[in-house]
């Protein structure tokens, strides 16, 4: 079964997206941000990470930035409400340094699931 990464510091969205996805059928696991979501990555293979932009420690940006350089092969799907840069502006940004998808909060569940079926196939 596919293995997913939730980053995301709203921990009450990072444990509903856990409980979703492992009702799914995937494997996850989940992160508070970037630092955290690293140190897993050396320890355990991911398929598909999904990933906040604007959190504490390290934000989005640099952590899709880092999976794409030292992990090429995994999925990234890039989440945020947009924060001072405006939604559409920094989920295209995440789009251009690696992320594969963009999703933009609130996230509606069965987008989500779609996206990451469609993206795993």
């Amino acid at each position: 079964m596919p293995s997913i990464l939730i980053v995301d510091d709203d921990k009450p969205l990072r444990d509903l997206l856990a409980t979703v996805l492992q009702e799914q059928g995937y494997d996850v696991e989940t992160a508070e941000e970037g630092n955290a979501a690293l140190t897993w990555m050396e320890s355990a293979a991911f398929d598909l990470v999904i990933s906040d932009i604007i959190m504490p420690g390290k934000e989005g940006i640099e952590t899709i930035r880092e999976i794409r350089s030292l992990y090429p092969s995994v999925l990234i799907i890039a989440m945020s409400t947009g924060g001072s840069l405006g939604n559409a502006q920094i989920l295209e940004y995440a789009r251009m340094i690696g992320a594969h998808e963009a999703i933009r909060k609130p996230v509606e569940i069965p987008v989500l699931i779609d996206t990451i079926s469609r993206m795993l196939q």
